[in-house]
Formats: structure tokens, C-alpha cells, sequence
């Protein structure tokens, strides 16, 4: 029995694991696809936008599942960017590793190939020249010259002469580009992606305020960030007239404030509508000043052409109510015989109804209302489909209990069947959709003579009268021979009716009060958004690298062919081998026409090509 002894390798050590385990294949493709999932939700799934949206569209559990998981604002989250980081870490590693043998390769091409690797190539031939082995080379490397390669010819140890050729030397520079391409725009978005405020936050060092009512000066220095941002991406809503030099972040269900360089100032906004009533174009005209009140830059902001100054980006996202001002009329339908009280406010205040207990928040302003021509009972036509109602307000009333109502009063009246109505939406619950009342309007196109007659219904009530068709006519023949003599019979009659029907949809009417708008001072706001990204000069040229690598990888394939002449009889034979790593079936017919002409300039003779039925070399 004979006993060996073998000597054992060491173990890998564990960085060179490491290494391995960071430059594999695997791993990238895993982080790309985990990359790609994240990427396509947070484009399907509106990002940053107000918890109670996202609330409202889930459901409280599902609601909550997307909250942990950072669903709302996955290009914030700790695990997006901890995704990227790695990506670039491998990817790193693997071009580290490779870049060695791959720069050898591009470099030194080896002349001298033994017969049986010749053989084991895509394609070979092989066949007699009655030309000696030297001449029979110098030949063939003219052939290869032609056919754009470049040989090279070299004298073999055993008498025989090699001759090496290859096209595509730099295709590996594909491999470089691309992989190189793939490290600067992930590098890039992470220096976009702002993690150095990411990481405070994760210390607690900074800490979005959760108030959004508390005015800028008030909010506290911990949820400042650093005026030395290296990138930021932040909105502000800006009326007309006024100056900011700080835009506001979503980050959770808060926000974080950015210091600007400079102050903003919107001298105008200007919009355009589509005939369907949707928004065409809208405009802001602003100026950028330093601190000292100096002119940086003017110009105008629109929709995809943002202002730029010193790396700042200023785009045209949205536009609101900038705080117009109101003028209402307030009809008391429980205090007949009453003037309508007036009230005075700006959109985004709360005014007090008198000494009622109502108070009222106004929401919102609409300068144009334009809908379908079927919604307010018109025929729609080809050439005008819809109509403009014209300015509206948006409230919500308060009453002393708390408990409220929210309203929708358009001030233009429309006009049905020859009869104008006051329009006037509300519901009890947001979800709900609006309810709409349509108090007729008199003569002169005021809700006055409809509101003196409920006054003068409600004073024959009190009197004990009975509510009867009798009383309804004669009550209101009163009250038009007083207020609205000038009415003709046919306006009466359409007047009463429309009336009647009011009262009638008055029953669910919430409040004591309508509220009408007779005057306003419109302002509008624009909504801009304010993004400084340095990274993005540097996204852009490794899409331009990663354009170029792939360019590279596809339609510059490499291909090699080596030859072997050795002498034999009176001549010399030949023995050719070749190979691409791409496009082979282009190969195959360039080599089938590479080996003519070297037929035809060795007077080749008893020629044998590679079998293509099965692969196997000819005998």
C-alpha cells in the first residue's frame, strides 16, 4: 500500500470572498432588479404628496403597510439609497477586478495558437498552396489587410509560420463605458438624493415640523436645513406680489424648510385655457434678488421652461388662489323682512357670521368655471361644448357645536328656459358629492325678490296661515306688485314656479344662511418648484457613456483569426481558424468569404471547411 501526502491550499482569505461575493454577476443583477421594482413604484405611486391623500385612497390599513414601508417617498428612503450605494459598490469592484486582464487583452494578442484550438473555433479551413510557407503568409496576410484586419506574421519555433489578426481590439471599451456609466449615475443620484440630510434625520439632528399652519418665522431652527444644501428639491406657492427665500420639502407627514441663495419675487401670473376648460399654458414673471435688494436675474417661468441661476432650477409646477379678495351679501332665511348683511374677507381666512356663532373659513376662489353645456340642462354643440359660470367661492361654515358644512356659490347666474338661477352647492361630509340649490333670480338679476318673498311666506306662516296654493299665489302677487311691478305675466308665472321648486330643495338646506358674492379682487399664486441637482450635469454624461458602451457592445463585435502554414510536399498548408464574440452568423459569412480569397491567392487545393451539422471538425 502506497501512502501519499497532499498538501492542502489555504482557504481564500475572507476579502478576497468579499470581493468576489461584491464583483459577481449575481449580485448585480439582483440589485438592478430590486432597483427597477422600487424605480417602477415610485413612478405608478404619486410621490410626496399630504398623508391624508394617500389615507383616503388606501384605507387606513394599506394606508399604513405604504407608510412603513416608505412607499410614499421611496427615492427619500434609507433602503432606495442604501440599494443604489450597493449597486455601485459592485459595480465598482467588478470593473477593479476585470480591468487588468481586460487592458492585457486589448493590449497583447497572441500570434501562436495551437493546431487543436485552431479547431475547436467557430469556423476553420484548411488546404494546400503550392507556394512556400513565407510567400504563402505574405500572401494571406494580404488577404486579411483587405478585409480591414490587421496581421501580424511570426516565424514559430518548429518551422512553421503563424500569422495573427483581429478586428474590434477595443470592444472591451463597451465594457468599461457601460459599467463606468452605471457608477456615475448612481453616484450622481446619490449625491442628488441629499443624504447628508437623509442622515440627519436618521440622528434626529433634524426633524420635519408637522404644523402646516405655522408661518415661517415661527417654524424652529430644527426643521432649517443647512442654506449649503448641496441639493434640494422644494416647492412654494407664491401670490402675486409677494417674496420668499424659502421653499418647503415633504418629508413624511412634515416638512423640512430650505434656505434659498436668494429671494423670489412673482410680479404677475398669467394663464390660458383649452376651450374644454382645461389649463393650456400659465406663466409667472419673477425676479431674483440677493439679500441686499440687488437684481440677480429677471425672466419668465412656464410650464417645462424653468428659470436657471447658479445651479438652481425654478419650474412652473402648479398655481392657486393667491388670497383674492371677497365681497358677499349674507341672506338670512329665518329673519324675514331683513337687509342682507355684507362681509368682507380674503380667501384662506375665517370670518365670524355677526353674533350668530357661524363662522366662516374661505377655502378657495375660481376665477373660471367651465363645464359641459349638459350640466346646466343647455344643448351642447359641436363648436361650443361647454359654458362658462364664471367665478365661484368655495366655503366651509361652522356652526357653535362645531359641525359643518362645506359650500360652492357660483356668482354668475345661469340662465334655464328663459329664467336666471343663483347656483348654490353643499354637502355635509367631504366624500360626498354637492347637493345644489337654484334659487331664482328677479328682474334685475338678484336673489332679492325670491328672498322677500320667503320673508313674506314666513310672515303669513307666523299669522296662522295655512299653507296652501291659494296662499303661495296671493302671497306672491303681493310681493311682485311691490318690488317687481314691471314683470310680465309669462316672467310670473315662470318665476312662481321656479320658486316653488327652491323651496323645495331648501329643506335640506344646511345653514340659516345664503351666502352670495357680489365683488372681488382676484390674485392669483403660482406654484414653483425649486431644485438645485448637481449630480444631474453628471447623470447626463454617463447616459451619454452608457449610450456609447452599448453602441460599442453590439455593433462593434470582436473577432480573431489565427493561421498555421507548415511546409508539406513541394508547398505549404494552410490551417485557419476564427471566431467572434458576437454577431456570429455575420462571421460565419465573412469567413466564408475570407477563405475564398485565400483560395484564390494560395491556389488552394483539397480544401476542408468546419462541419456545420454537428460541429465537429471535418477529418
Amino acid at each position: 500500500m502506497t501512502e501519499r501526502s497532499a498538501i492542502a491550499s489555504p482557504p481564500p482569505a475572507r476579502w478576497r470572498l468579499l470581493v468576489q461575493f461584491l464583483g459577481s454577476m449575481r449580485l448585480a443583477v439582483s440589485l438592478l432588479v430590486l432597483l427597477a421594482i422600487a424605480s417602477i413604484i415610485g413612478t405608478v405611486l404619486t410621490q410626496q404628496q399630504p398623508y391624508p391623500n394617500y389615507a383616503l385612497q388606501f384605507g387606513p390599513f394599506w394606508f399604513q403597510v405604504f407608510r412603513e414601508l416608505g412607499l410614499y417617498n421611496v427615492y427619500r428612503t434609507l433602503w432606495y439609497t442604501g440599494i443604489v450605494a450597493f449597486l455601485v459598490l459592485s459595480t465598482a469592484t467588478c470593473v477593479t477586478r476585470n480591468t487588468p486582464r481586460m487592458l492585457r487583452e486589448m493590449r497583447d494578442f497572441p500570434t501562436r495558437q495551437a493546431e487543436q484550438v485552431l479547431l475547436e473555433q467557430d469556423e476553420w479551413v484548411r488546404m494546400q498552396s503550392p507556394l512556400a510557407p513565407a510567400a504563402a503568409g505574405e500572401r494571406a496576410a494580404q488577404v486579411l489587410r483587405a478585409a480591414g484586419y490587421r496581421p501580424r506574421v511570426e516565424q514559430a519555433g518548429d518551422g512553421s509560420l503563424a500569422v495573427a489578426a483581429r478586428k474590434g481590439r477595443y470592444q472591451r471599451a463597451g465594457y468599461f463605458l457601460t459599467h463606468i456609466a452605471i457608477v456615475v449615475i448612481c453616484g450622481g443620484a446619490l449625491y442628488n438624493a441629499d443624504v447628508p440630510v437623509k442622515w440627519a434625520e436618521w440622528r434626529g439632528t433634524l426633524q420635519p415640523e408637522k404644523n402646516f399652519d405655522l408661518p415661517l418665522s415661527q417654524i424652529p431652527q430644527k426643521s432649517w436645513m443647512s442654506v449649503h444644501n448641496p441639493a434640494y428639491r422644494g416647492t412654494i406657492t407664491l401670490p402675486e406680489g409677494e417674496t420668499a427665500n424659502a421653499v418647503f420639502e415633504l418629508a413624511g407627514d412634515g416638512y423640512l424648510v430650505q434656505p434659498l441663495p436668494f429671494r423670489i419675487h412673482l410680479q404677475s401670473f398669467q394663464i390660458s385655457y383649452y376651450s374644454t376648460g382645461m389649463p393650456k399654458d400659465f406663466i409667472s414673471r419673477i425676479v431674483l434678488y440677493n439679500a441686499q435688494g440687488k437684481v440677480l436675474k429677471a425672466g419668465l417661468v412656464r410650464v417645462n421652461h424653468p428659470m436657471s441661476y447658479d445651479g438652481v432650477e425654478i419650474y412652473q409646477s402648479s398655481f392657486s388662489d393667491g388670497g383674492s379678495l371677497l365681497r358677499m351679501n349674507s341672506y338670512l332665511l329665518g329673519a324675514p323682512g331683513t337687509s342682507p348683511r355684507t362681509l368682507e374677507g380674503r380667501v384662506g381666512q375665517t370670518l365670524q357670521a355677526g353674533n350668530s356663532g357661524y363662522s366662516v373659513d374661505l377655502k378657495n376662489f375660481d376665477l373660471y368655471n367651465i363645464v359641459p353645456k349638459s350640466a346646466v340642462g343647455e344643448k351642447a354643440t359641436p363648436d361650443h361644448p361647454t359654458v362658462n359660470l364664471g367665478p365661484s367661492f368655495t366655503y366651509i361654515v361652522h356652526d357653535k357645536s362645531g359641525a359643518g358644512a362645506e359650500f360652492k356659490t357660483y356668482m354668475t347666474p345661469i340662465t334655464r328656459e328663459g329664467q336666471g338661477f343663483f347656483v348654490q352647492g353643499f354637502r355635509t361630509a367631504f366624500a360626498n358629492p354637492y347637493q345644489y340649490v337654484y334659487i331664482p333670480t328677479g328682474p334685475h338679476g338678484g336673489i332679492g325678490l325670491f328672498m322677500d318673498y320667503l320673508a313674506a311666506l314666513q310672515t303669513a306662516a307666523r299669522a296662522g296661515s295655512n299653507a296652501s296654493e291659494a296662499i303661495f299665489v296671493d302671497t306672491f302677487r303681493q310681493v311682485v306688485a311691490r318690488d317687481a311691478p314691471e314683470m310680465s305675466p309669462g316672467a310670473q308665472g315662470i318665476f312662481l314656479q321656479a320658486s316653488m321648486d327652491a323651496l323645495l330643495q331648501l329643506r335640506d338646506y344646511p345653514m340659516p344662511f345664503v351666502l352670495s358674492l357680489s365683488s372681488f379682487d382676484h390674485r392669483w399664486a403660482a406654484g414653483l418648484q425649486v431644485t438645485k441637482w448637481p449630480g444631474t450635469t453628471v447623470i447626463y454624461w454617463g447616459c451619454v457613456a452608457l449610450v456609447l458602451g452599448i453602441f460599442i457592445l453590439f455593433y462593434l463585435p470582436q473577432k480573431r483569426i489565427w493561421m498555421r502554414l507548415r511546409a508539406h510536399d513541394e508547398g505549404a498548408e494552410l490551417l485557419a481558424g476564427g471566431s467572434a464574440n458576437r454577431n456570429r452568423l455575420d462571421f460565419e459569412k465573412e469567413f466564408s468569404t475570407l477563405a475564398a480569397g485565400l483560395e484564390q491567392a494560395l491556389e488552394g487545393s483539397e480544401i476542408a471547411y468546419k462541419e456545420k451539422d454537428n460541429g465537429k471538425p471535418a477529418s
